[in-house]
């Protein structure tokens, strides 16, 4: 069966570790590092069924403060949380490193759809920073 590619759409924050420098909250609380939209037009035939392949990279730094950070990646549509994933964090660690990650969402409504990516660090007693490269992308593709 033919593919359509129904929209794609980027967000850099930046591109480099050591862009910025984003405390990561402790849990429950969160913050947005990145935000996608992707637009899926109701009247296009291949409109549906459909699917939205979403991708993330992150780098973190986690300095030698207390315990080692366990951190939740979130990604949230139209407020619903629709994915997420636990990066642990171990002794043997070297302070920086890249989360990566990949996940498609399946039969999304009609209309422009808006994409939150999260983190937050569920140890109280450690610290890490989002510190770049921050990339998160949103390929729709219909049919």
């Amino acid at each position: 069966m033919v593919k359509t590619l129904l929209d794609y759409n980027a967000t850099v924050v930046t591109p480099i570790t050591g862009g910025i420098s984003t405390l990561i909250p402790i849990s429950p609380a969160g913050v947005q590092i990145a935000g996608v939209a992707v637009f899926i037009d109701p009247a296009n035939p291949a409109h549906f069924p459909n699917k939205v392949e979403l991708k993330a990279t992150i780098g973190i730094d986690v300095p030698n403060l207390g315990d080692f950070p366990n951190i939740l990646i979130r990604i949230w549509r139209a407020g619903v949380e629709i994915f997420y994933a636990l990066a642990e964090y171990e002794e043997d660690f070297n302070d920086d490193g890249i989360i990566s990650l990949h996940m498609v969402d399946i039969n999304v409504p009609a209309g422009t759809q808006n994409y939150q990516l999260i983190v937050e660090n569920q140890d109280n007693n450690s610290t890490a920073f989002v510190v770049g490269p921050v990339v998160f992308s949103a390929m729709a593709i219909g049919g």
